[in-house]
């Protein structure tokens, strides 16, 4: 029974360390365990002492044990960690655990029976969760483990044989099954666990008799051998290490080691590195202490080449003492070794994870350690800096149309015009992609910061030849203070990026400072984001339909559904608030369906004949199944194909265009009528109606409220509602506010209206019983 439920198998010397780890490893949870059984056990003193006054004395029992526990793990803590465990430590872990199980396993045996049905739920829910967490906890002690779960399992089963409580039998198998899940697992995780235990302690064997052997390689095979009296100058060495010191005994008998090195850089400065004087002030301060180091780098030069040396040295005292018994300097006797191959090799890999390999700037990890120096958490004063973050506009578009090689000639052209603009003293970085970081070293003034963007811009925006194109890079940028604008390194990296954010959403091509309402702003994203989740999980979000209406004869055509949402916390929120926010989170797609499916089942308690107009974003044009789905709605829903219009913006046209025409072909194609929302704004291009038929211009409510004070206003107007008649197209205007609007738009030929002059947006009882009085007669 033992061998079975031990996790390894190993003679006793071994199994004693094993047993110490096991016992450390356990104890590790104890305070969290026994803060655990605690909390529990109080909660249920709590609850039930009213009933069963002997919980009193249960609960200082249990008070003793988790004593017990505590004053081991405090133990533990407190002395130097034990190397090994001798089997009596692990009964008595394993009589703690048995004792523990056994307390628990009493509650429900005596006390299941003769509580309320709630109180008996939450006996069993605490007696399952203690069995689980119990199991776990000692799981490296696989048998007090097993046995603290058998012993609790035991309880439960007695007490849900004495219960009356519906359902018991049921909770009795299921209890046996859990437990049993419960006691295999523990057995898988400690044979996981022992195996673990086995092969470090393996790979510690062959680790230290592989350094046997390494260590006797460097004491008898080094590259050279070198020796100092305690006076300091070079004694005895190898052939090899006076030709590269060029060490003549008659001439340089004087010179110490170090200044034997640093002859050596005279012959070629140019080679010598910046940091040479910090090596050989390491090994000065190395040889003026009696300690023995190894490994200790420094620089020679040995004839045109730049090579490093690691010296390893111990000292060796002389024989007598100084005067009076004194101790004296000692002498040195050491191994020198050629690692100027490993020295490069160290080089290029600090380069690649402290620099980035395309543009040679400060990757993100060497940012992250500079901003967090300037935070002080390396134990320096904080200091003030100014934050940069940098993204360039529109940088996709460039490798999508020009190849990701000219995009990175873009990417290391821009990097060397930053790098010319910074101070000596300022860091800039790339974190990725097409984000660049800048920390101005002390700068804390708005003007300062703003008048250095300003020159960065000017810097950046000259024409780059990629391979012969010409292209003229932008950028956007967002700058938070330190340590005005945070105080560590993720805030203030985090306020820099939404005022780089703030600055993209105000057109690019600009420079934007942090401000605590960019904070809120995003803080209201979030929260908004969360509250669409979940409103689109239980539904909470409505459609509202306003009347379209013909200008000539005065009757209804159709309804335009409307989406709007009634937040809990925010309140009736604007669909040109949420709908933007949708569509970052990739929300719009699930909305997007939803609404079509809404709208084309209301559809039915319309009168018959009535269009309903649905809009479609520019995102849900991303999805490869879009006009799949919308049709699977459709058939599913039973509406005419002939009576749903769906409204786009030109905003479509920006993605792949030849993938948008062939959907909306295909849409058009099934029936369904394309209408070209907000005509006359944003991207509108006379190519697209010539690209696409489409059903109908939607002329925006920003030139028809101006149509009676602008004459321009009034002329695009004209000129929109002529055209889509010569291309046999129907016009709708929207936000028709007065009679006065509506008549000039009659008069110039408009086809159809919608706006408060009309009808407000409706609920579907509403506005099946505005259409049933705005029908043309014998509709």
């Amino acid at each position: 029974m033992r061998r079975s439920l031990a996790p390894y198998e190993a003679d006793e010397p071994l199994a004693a360390s094993f047993r110490a780890k096991q016992l450390q490893a356990m104890l590790r949870l104890t305070p969290l365990s026994m803060l655990v059984n605690l909390f529990n056990a109080g909660f249920l003193v709590y609850r039930l002492a009213a009933q069963s006054v002997w919980l009193w004395g249960w609960l200082l029992v249990l008070l003793f044990m988790a004593y017990q526990g505590l004053a081991a793990w405090y133990r533990a803590q407190h002395r130097n960690t034990r190397q090994t465990a001798s089997r009596k430590a692990m009964r008595r872990a394993f009589r703690h655990a048995l004792s523990l199980g056994a307390l628990w396993g009493a509650l429900p045996a005596l006390l299941l029976s003769s509580v309320e049905v709630q109180d008996q739920q939450m006996l069993i829910i605490i007696s399952c969760g203690m069995i689980c967490a119990g199991g776990f906890a000692l799981v490296t002690v696989p048998a007090a483990a097993i046995a603290y779960v058998l012993v609790m399992t035991a309880g439960s089963m007695v007490g849900l044989l004495r219960t009356s409580l519906p359902g018991a039998e049921i909770l009795f198998c299921l209890l046996v099954a859990y437990s049993l899940i419960v006691v295999a697992s523990v057995q898988v995780m400690a044979k996981s666990y022992g195996s673990r235990l086995v092969a470090e302690a393996d790979a510690a064997h062959k680790q230290q008799i592989v350094g046997l052997l390494l260590r006797d390689f460097e004491e008898n095979s080094s590259d050279f051998l070198w020796e100092l009296a305690p006076s300091g100058q070079l004694g005895h060495a190898s052939g090899r290490l006076n030709r590269a010191l060029q060490f003549d005994p008659q001439q340089y008998a004087a010179f110490s080691l170090v200044a034997l090195i640093a002859r050596t850089h005279l012959q070629q400065p140019s080679r010598v590195p910046a940091d040479a004087g910090h090596y050989l002030g390491q090994l000065q301060a190395a040889l003026s202490t009696p300690l023995p180091f190894r490994d200790l780098l420094v620089p020679v030069v040995i004839g045109d080449a730049l090579r490093w040396w690691a010296l390893t040295a111990k000292p060796v005292w002389p024989g007598s003492p100084g005067a009076q018994g004194t101790p004296v300097a000692p002498g040195w006797r050491g191994v020198g070794a050629d690692v100027t191959d490993r020295k490069h090799a160290e080089d290029a890999m600090h380069r690649l994870a402290h620099f980035d390999a395309l543009t040679g700037l400060a990757n993100r990890r060497h940012f992250q350690h500079r901003l967090q120096q300037l935070c002080g958490h390396d134990g320096s004063t904080p200091g003030s800096a100014a934050l940069l973050c940098i993204d360039m506009d529109n940088f996709k578009r460039v490798n999508d149309a020009y190849g990701h090689a000219n995009g990175d000639l873009l990417l290391k052209a821009v990097a060397q015009r930053m790098t010319s603009t910074i101070r000596g003293r300022d860091l800039v970085a790339r974190l990725g992609g097409d984000e660049f970081a800048i920390l101005l070293d002390g700068v804390t003034e708005v003007d300062e910061a703003r008048c250095f963007a300003t020159r960065l811009m000017q810097a950046i925006e000259q024409p780059c030849d990629l391979s012969g194109i010409s292209f003229t890079p932008h950028t956007s940028m967002g700058i938070a203070f330190l340590p005005r604008d945070g105080q560590q390194p993720d805030e203030i990296l985090h306020h820099a990026d939404l005022a780089l954010y703030e600055a993209k959403a105000r057109g690019r091509r600009q420079a934007q400072f942090f401000s605590m309402a960019m904070d809120e702003k995003a803080q209201r994203r979030i929260a908004l984001e969360d509250g669409l989740r979940q409103a689109l999980a239980q539904h909470a979000m409505h459609l509202v339909y306003q009347p379209q209406i013909s200008l000539r004869t005065h009757q209804i055509t159709g309804v335009e559904a409307l989406l709007r949402w009634s937040s809990p916390r925010f309140g009736n929120v604007s669909p040109a608030e949420f709908i933007p926010v949708a569509e970052e989170a990739g929300l719009i797609r699930d909305i997007g369906l939803w609404v079509l499916e809404t709208a084309c089942t209301a559809a039915h308690q319309l009168p018959a004949g009535l269009l309903v107009a649905v809009n479609l974003s520019a995102c849900q044009f991303d999805d490869e199944l879009l006009v799949d789905k919308i049709l699977e709605v459709v058939a599913r829903s039973g509406l005419p194909a002939e009576r749903l219009e769906l409204e786009i913006t030109e905003s479509v046209f920006l993605k792949d265009t030849e993938d948008v025409l062939t959907a909306l072909h295909r849409l058009r194609a099934a029936g369904i009528r394309i209408a070209l929302d907000d005509f006359g704004v944003g991207y509108s291009s006379l190519a697209y109606l010539r690209s696409f038929p489409f059903d109908k211009l939607k002329i925006d409510r920003s030139f028809v409220m101006a149509i009676l004070q602008s004459a321009e206003s009034q002329a695009i107007v004209r000129s929109v509602i002529d055209l889509a008649s010569a291309l046999h197209m129907e016009t709708t205007a929207e936000g028709i506010e007065t009679a006065e609007q509506a008549a000039l738009l009659t008069q110039l030929a408009c086809t159809t209206g919608q706006g408060f002059h009309f009808a407000r947006p409706l609920p579907l009882e509403a506005a099946t019983a505005f259409a049933a009085t705005h029908l043309a007669p014998g509709a």
